[in-house]
């Protein structure tokens, strides 16, 4: 029977460390210990060599046990609250009952939301058969975070072998990433947010966590600085939060109600304590929780530039990969129908108002079915319709099977949609933890206003907490890597998007293609008629000169306009996306291919302007006859160097604010060290410092193809403008490996691990 297996499913959980009974047709009950596994996280099998019968190797750490199978205060009060029973020894099989703001009792397992499993492996009766999305597997799941051929497992005589098979996510036994392992009995598979387990010798179907337990944290502690600059942020919290239930983290401002959150999410570590989520430490085995968190920060992580069905779908195609199109419209659907955006899907995020945007945020992290969602200040600067629309779409999300836990400044609804309160007091102490009810009595119905001073005034004082359940010891093992993103199909899906922003925003476009044509003009007031060829000695001696400074600087400028505030503006967005897979290389390439193919089309639009209104060289310095194609060429390569100089500095700066002086000294300085109007050549310490910029070498390649030597007969002997196939190839490799530079220290930079503190 399905609940007699749930019910004995707890013990067995315990015996997946010790040597187990496997019954076979043609051999006798034996001990059957467990052989060695795979070394490292790659999730690859590689060449491993399967031995015959080991013996006296370790078994994998098991999975952190829950808490025991008892009601915590909170949830029985809220059941008492309703007349529903509180939380039994095996919840989820008898009549648990959980409370409803809404006045609506339910049963808590009626709300859990498990994947389909259909199927199971019995090596007893099958020899061999695939796990996934597929119809034709032997286990088909209906999670789409497992790809459609994910593992497959085999029968044999050391037991049920499983092999990963290059999938998207990963599979995970015990909490591990595996490549190939032997299964044990009690194991626990995670595929995507899907668990299987051993069971009997069988691997089957596991009955979801969430649907009878719930997300504990205990003892969380954060202490940043040491010696004499130590500041404690967190002090001892304690707190369940169960399924279906919806979580009001408030308190004085600078309590650590952000910092809290961000804990509970993964996205921070604590100094003390952990969270326990389905049996797993959040923070070691984030890479495995990591499709279950879902997290919304105070800023929007969405370009309001798209629509909203656009940008869920690129969302979709990052944080669901392996997905058909299809597939991925029908989870949009499904979500958008859930939030109530499905009349919205076709509108641009910034004609939103500031609620209908947060919950786009929040449909974006729905996408991979989290079943832990965290908002940090969901209602800031809403007005109180906005604020009680967010709330009850909150409401609702609970309803639906999950666990809920939002920090908030607006007080006004939480006595009509949520069910506990959890308090923080400065200095990040718990003053108060428990039920809405347990609040009222707390503190007698007084004002929130009063409530706020009190805990301010005594931050010291625990105003009322209900007991929390103590968690199992945690084993000792190190958290595993998440599997390798699909670097090319995100550097792809990022492309596309970036090209999409570019499209969607016609202030963006029109600085795109006039900021060229505007300052090829300005090259034409430059004096003289014979442009790029021999100077008039005696009207415009050094026409030739200042052309190529000006197309020179104004490469740079373009260059540096384009990317300046690209990284900074995005922030929010790329962190958010990182958490939770984005691949820092991925990033980095795409933002290098935009803005190859940006810096290219406006280099093309600045030289054809100056060529339509200015003579050119008649040879170039490699190609003779395409004197044009080749200061082409000159001028993206400046534009695309200094375009990567612009992004690294935007990835440096803090605000927006900051990347206009950014801008300003970035072209100045190119000015200076370009060499074609402040002599820098033989100039002790100016000449060296000069090759550090773009600007000096590709003035120097400019020169070499138009001969600057000889147009000019007051130019310096420069040897670096050398009108040789030689010396352009050295200048534009020099330019090229400055681009390699720049690139690499974007990468480093993007792959920084970034605070999430606040």
């Amino acid at each position: 029977m399905p609940a007699d297996n749930e019910l004995c499913g707890r013990a067995e959980d315990t015996a997946r460390n010790q040597s187990v009974m496997i019954k076979s047709p043609d051999k006798p009950d034996i001990p059957l210990p467990r052989p060695p596994r795979t070394k490292g996280g790659d999730g690859h099998a590689g060449t491993l060599d399967i031995p015959e019968r080991p013996s006296g190797v370790p078994s994998l750490p098991p999975r952190i046990p829950g808490a025991p199978d008892k009601p915590s205060a909170v949830s029985g009060a809220a059941a008492s609250a309703t007349g529903g029973a509180p939380a039994t020894g095996n919840a989820g099989v008898g009549t648990t009952m959980l409370r409803r703001r809404s006045g609506v009792v339910a049963d808590r397992a009626s709300v859990a939301m498990p994947h389909t499993v259909k199927g199971l492996f019995d090596p007893r009766s099958n020899v061999g058969g695939l796990i996934g999305r597929d119809p034709a597997c032997a286990i088909v799941l209906s999670d789409m975070l497992v790809s459609r051929r994910h593992c497959k497992v085999e029968a044999t005589k050391d037991g049920i072998e499983l092999t990963d098979l290059r999938s998207a996510n990963g599979t995970y036994v015990n909490g591990r990433r595996v490549g190939k392992v032997w299964l044990q009995e009690g194991d626990i598979v995670t595929l995507g947010n899907t668990d299987l387990i051993v069971r009997g010798s069988v691997l089957q179907s596991r009955k979801s966590f969430m649907s009878t337990k719930c997300v504990s944290c205990e003892g969380i502690g954060l202490t940043v600085g040491r010696g004499a600059n130590a500041k404690r942020l967190l002090e001892g919290i304690d707190a369940n939060f169960d399924v279906g239930s919806l979580t009001a983290v408030i308190g004085p401002s600078g309590a650590g109600k952000s910092t809290f959150v961000k804990i509970l999410a993964g996205l921070e570590s604590p100094t003390e304590g952990h969270v326990v989520f389905d049996g797993h430490d959040v923070q070691r085995d984030i890479a495995l929780l990591r499709t279950r968190i879902g997290f919304v920060p105070q800023d929007d992580v969405v370009h309001d530039k798209l629509k909203v069905d656009d940008a869920l779908g690129y969302a979709a195609r990052l944080r669901l990969p392996g997905s058909s199109p299809e597939e991925r419209a029908k989870v949009i659907d499904k979500v958008l129908d859930e939030l109530e955006l499905t009349r919205h899907r076709g509108t641009r995020i910034d004609r939103l108002s500031g609620g209908q945007r947060k919950r786009v945020s929040t449909a974006i992290e729905l996408l991979t079915e989290p079943e832990l969602l965290v908002l940090d200040e969901p209602t800031s600067g809403l007005d109180p319709a906005l604020d009680l629309r967010v709330m009850t779409m909150l409401r609702k999300l609970a309803d639906a099977g999950r666990v809920v836990v939002v920090v908030t400044h607006s007080l006004s609804y939480i006595r009509d949609v949520c069910d506990n309160v959890l308090m923080l007091a400065p200095g990040g102490r718990p003053a108060f933890y428990g039920s809405v009810e347990q609040m009222d009595e707390t503190f007698k119905g007084r004002q929130w206003a009063d409530i706020f001073n009190d805990v301010a005034e005594h931050p010291t004082h625990t105003f009322g907490t209900a007991p929390v359940v103590p968690g199992a010891k945690m084993d000792a093992h190190t958290g595993e890597k998440p599997p390798k993103p699909r670097r090319f199909s995100q550097t792809a899906t990022l492309v596309v998007r970036q090209l999409h922003l570019v499209a969607a925003d016609p202030g963006l476009l029109v600085f795109l293609l006039l900021l060229p044509l505007i300052l090829g003009a300005l090259s034409l007031v430059v004096p003289g008629d014979h442009g790029l060829g021999l100077a008039d000695v005696k009207d415009s001696p050094t026409e030739p000169s200042q052309l190529l400074v000006l197309m020179i600087l104004g490469a740079c400028f373009m260059g540096a306009a384009l990317s300046v505030r690209d990284i900074v503006s995005e922030r929010p967005i790329y962190y958010r996306e990182r958490a939770v897979g984005l691949s820092p290389t991925s990033y980095t390439a795409s933002k290098l291919i935009v803005l190859c193919m940006e810096t290219l089309l406006q280099s093309v639009l600045l030289v054809t302007v100056v060529a339509f209104g200015k003579d050119m060289p008649k040879y170039g310095a490699i190609w003779k006859s395409h004197s044009v194609i080749e200061l082409m060429l000159v001028v993206w390569a400046t534009a695309w160097v200094c375009s990567m100089l612009g992004a690294v500095g935007s990835s440096l700066v803090r605000s927006n604010e900051q990347t206009m002086p950014l801008l300003v000294i970035v072209v100045m300085t190119q000015l200076v060290f370009s060499g074609g109007m402040i002599p820098v050549t033989d100039r002790a310490g100016l000449e060296q410092a000069s090759y550090l910029f773009p600007a000096r070498w590709g003035f120097a390649a400019a020169a070499s193809t138009v001969d600057l030597k000889w147009a000019v007969l007051t130019a310096e002997d420069d040897p670096l403008w050398t009108h040789s196939a030689h010396q352009w190839c050295v200048d534009m490799a020099v330019l090229g490996v400055m681009l390699v530079a720049l690139t690499v220290a974007l990468r480093i930079r993007m792959g920084m691990r970034q605070s999430q503190r606040g």
